[in-house]
């Protein structure tokens, strides 16, 4: 990219400089424009953390790799501008970029045998491979001899096989990155395309051989017809996450039918509730692969599930059995109300059974295959599936559990017609395992009056104290500590006070402003975008700032402050959010704060945000230190005259003058559409700015032809490139000369003005004398400032199209009326009255001539 940008650059320079002028404009409008689009991006990530949004992980792949792709285009554009000055940039990118990947990263799915393990083959480095309920089965009988169903696991390494064989992966992930969980519609149509994509699909012929395999050497072990259960054991299933009941389990399945059933469960990966579930707990989709465990089929005549603690009492020392008669399927998916028997751990055990609750259906294997429901069938309470010496049995081996594992548990058991208690499942039991609900402040009633509603939101939250209003640079260096700033804009100076603002609130702005991500980053609650915040909020009144419902009250609102509005919870944990958390810290902190620091360098970028910050001021730079360098040529250049005494050439690099300019070389004013340089001349042809009648435009591109060239045509002259919302102006007024460079577009987060005075015909006192006026009157106008002798650079950023024309025309008025200013000032004294009286509207400061 380097190479081939510095070979562009200099074969237009030698042979073309115009189209040279030309393309570094495009270049510098397309920084722009992926500069807009990254912050939104970089917003987009920071709003997913921030405020918890619930999306699949593939949504966050998909938009840092937009991400990356669009901050590789900024670097790209400024090397374009100027191949030779920021070499290194890209480099410190990519090391950057190759970190973020690194993080993101997934381990590469194994597609690789084992396929198939038997309950005995699995060990304790299994459990990656099987999942946590087939893993825990094992344990359950391998190292505390409990009874547990005999069975094989269908490998996680199998379902990474199906995937990769039939190409699902990249499609999978299409459809996740695209899912709103938030809408009905978009989880029902996701789920079906991705259960359709599995069902449709083939399972390897390696991994059916193996599954055949298992059931023949379990058909030898089993008298009479062999059915069995064909059930989930995701990788991550029944651990903190438990997943219960999120995944298909399909009950007395002939063998030659389980291959379709193992299709079935992985299938119910994708199901609208297990997306939902998963996507809750910030778990990818990649870190839950799909095991699946195939047992035999027990033929209960009573089920139900063991709690080793009360959730409704946790402190109380009673194991809580639920039964049910037949199988469990009817209690676990809600359809029967289970009886109860409540056992102390203490011996000796004391039962105490509930009201008897007599069961009207219950489930149990159909001789076909399959689960048949039956009612009428039972004429005994379920309280007595159990007798006391089961109960207590079932108690016993659920204490030894709870030990083995070190949690509370929660088991499921069945009996079967022979009076036989069987372990089928143990996991960890989630005594405050509730799904956490938006939190909702609407209903605390709040009696102060409402000063200020709507705008955008771009960071949450809940602060309160007294109006500070900003209306430039300066204005900062008094900033309360604690203060909730009103401001025009949200200026990426509030960064230099971060840790004095409680909240911001603007007239104008965006979530993807260069403020909003510092906001979220530091947890300041920042509403933008208010339309009228400046005009309707008083300076030093105590207001508080409820963003989240976009309001701002008089006073403050102490029950606000004190609500759970007011806090941010994080998914203390989540895989999601520790991944966030590590890849963020790439991406969003701001280091590069101060761009005059002699740490503004490309080694200084430590993350994406500083990258751009870097590209950004460095374009803007680059546009205006460098805009008039080397314009020799003249192809496409045209001059302007107007009553002005000054002659301009111009070079058009996107429709910045009108269509009947055509192919004259000299045109007027009427004839140009470029918005800022109209509003620039609009000053300057102010009616009571004084121009002596006398003088008459020189002819310089004479001058330069008979010179031969040895003096420069960009030398002597004035020149302007200009497009519909860009300018680039050097202007020469006798001894001193001004540069100018603007944009001056609909997007105010791009707009800005720079601004080179420098030189005179004075002696030096009076020229630094001028420049203290010009000084001071910028800084009025909301301009940064910086002046050495008689040199002074101001800079004006972010806002939108009137004002920056509005700032234009003021410019205009005080390069008018401060051209030989240098040569009336003596004192410095007589700055301050010239500053009032351009202040109130009289612009005749020239020291000769009249309005």
């Amino acid at each position: 990219m380097y190479v081939s940008n510095l070979f562009k650059h200099w074969t237009h320079k030698i042979f073309d400089p115009s189209l040279l002028a030309k393309e570094k404009y495009e270049a510098f409008r397309n920084l722009l424009e992926y500069d807009k689009k990254s912050h939104e991006l970089i917003a987009e990530i920071e709003q997913i953390y921030y405020d918890q949004l619930k999306v699949d992980f593939a949504a966050i792949e998909r938009t840092l790799k937009e991400l990356s792709l669009s901050v590789a285009k900024v670097v790209e554009s400024l090397s374009e501008i100027c191949p030779t000055c920021y070499p290194r940039l890209d480099n410190y990118f990519r090391k950057i970029d190759v970190k973020i990947k690194q993080i993101l990263a997934p381990d590469l799915p194994d597609s690789s045998p084992p396929f198939v393990l038997s309950l005995d083959q699995l060990t304790l480095e299994s459990h990656l491979l099987v999942g946590g309920k087939a893993f825990n089965l094992a344990a359950n009988r391998k190292s505390l001899g409990l009874p547990v169903p005999r069975g094989f696991v269908i490998t996680a390494n199998s379902y990474n096989c199906f995937l990769e064989t039939n190409n699902l992966r990249e499609r999978i992930d299409d459809k996740l990155a695209r899912l709103d969980i938030n809408s009905a519609s978009s989880l029902e149509k996701t789920s079906k395309v991705l259960v359709e994509l599995i069902l449709s699909a083939r399972v390897p012929i390696a991994i059916e051989e193996k599954i055949t395999t298992a059931l023949k050497e379990m058909r030898k072990e089993h008298k009479g017809r062999l059915g069995v259960s064909v059930r989930s054991s995701a990788v991550g299933e029944d651990g903190a996450a438990s997943f219960a009941g999120q995944y298909e389990s399909v009950l007395n399945v002939e063998p030659n039918l389980v291959v379709l059933a193992y299709k079935e469960v992985i299938a119910s990966k994708y199901s609208p509730r297990a997306l939902n579930y998963r996507i809750n707990y910030g778990l990818s989709d990649r870190e839950t692969p799909m095991a699946v465990l195939v047992l035999e089929m027990i033929d209960a005549g009573a089920s139900g599930v063991v709690y080793t603690v009360d959730p409704e009492d946790p402190e109380d020392d009673t194991v809580v059995i639920h039964c049910t008669w037949g199988l469990g399927k009817l209690l676990v998916d809600g359809s029967v109300t289970p009886s109860v028997i409540r056992v102390k751990r203490e011996p000796p055990c004391k039962l105490e059974r509930d009201d008897e609750i007599f069961q009207p259906v219950k489930a149990i294997s159909a001789s076909a295959g399959g689960i048949q429901i039956v009612s009428g069938v039972n004429d005994l309470p379920a309280n007595l599936a159990l007798d006391d010496d089961s109960a207590r049995k079932l108690v016993e081996w659920a204490i030894r559990l709870e030990d083995f594992y070190g949690v509370p548990q929660d088991i499921e058991w069945c009996m079967d017609n022979q009076g036989k208690l069987v372990i089928l499942q143990s996991r960890p039991l989630h005594i405050e395992d509730v799904e956490p609900e938006m939190i909702d402040c609407s209903n605390i009633g709040v009696d102060n009056r409402v000063l200020l509603s709507g705008g955008n939101r771009a960071c949450g939250g809940i602060a309160a104290g007294e109006v500070y209003k900003v209306k430039g640079p300066k204005d900062l260096e008094t900033l309360p500590k604690g203060a909730i700033v009103v401001a025009k804009v949200p200026s990426p100076d509030l960064v230099k006070v971060v840790g004095k603002i409680a909240a911001v609130i603007t007239d104008v702005g965006s979530p993807a402003g260069h403020f909003a991500s510092v906001a979220r980053e530091f947890g300041i609650p920042t509403l933008v975008n208010t339309g009228h915040a400046t005009s309707t909020l008083t300076a030093g009144e105590k207001v508080t700032v409820y963003v989240d419902a976009k309001l701002v009250y008089q006073g403050v609102v102490q029950q606000l402050l004190e609500s759970a509005c007011g806090a941010r919870s994080l998914l203390v944990g989540s895989p999601l959010m520790a991944t966030m958390k590590e890849v963020l810290d790439y991406i969003s902190p701001l280091n590069l704060v101060d761009s005059t620091a002699e740490s503004f360098v490309p080694e200084g970028c430590e993350t994406l945000h500083d990258i751009l910050r870097f590209a950004h001021e460095k374009s803007v730079y680059e546009m205006f230190s460098r805009g008039g360098r080397g314009r020799r040529g003249k192809k496409g250049v045209k001059k302007l005259i107007s009553e002005i005494p000054i002659t301009v050439h111009l070079l058009d690099v996107g429709e910045g003058l009108r269509q009947e300019a055509g192919t004259k070389k000299v045109v007027e004013l009427e004839e140009i559409a470029s918005v800022p340089f109209r509003a620039l001349w609009k000053g300057l042809g102010h009616p009571d700015l004084y121009w002596d009648p006398k003088l008459k435009h020189f002819d310089w591109e004479e001058f330069d032809r008979i010179s031969a060239g040895i003096v420069p045509l960009d030398s002597l002259g004035s020149y302007a490139i200009l497009s519909a919302d860009y300018l680039n102006l050097n202007i020469h007024f006798g001894y001193h000369f001004v540069v100018l460079d603007t944009l001056c577009g609909e997007d105010y987060d791009n707009n800005y003005i720079m601004l080179r005075f420098a030189g005179g015909g004075a002696k030096p006192y009076s020229r630094s004398l001028r420049v203290k006026f010009l000084e001071e009157i910028l800084s009025k106008l909301g301009f940064r400032t910086e002046t050495k002798g008689d040199l002074i650079e101001a800079q004006f950023t972010r806002d939108d199209k009137s004002a920056i024309e509005a700032k234009l025309e003021n410019i205009g008025l005080l390069l008018g009326c401060t051209r030989l200013l240098d040569m009336a000032l003596k004192d410095e004294k007589d700055v301050e009255p010239l500053v009032n009286r351009f202040l109130v509207g009289d612009y005749n400061l020239s020291p000769i001539g009249k309005r």
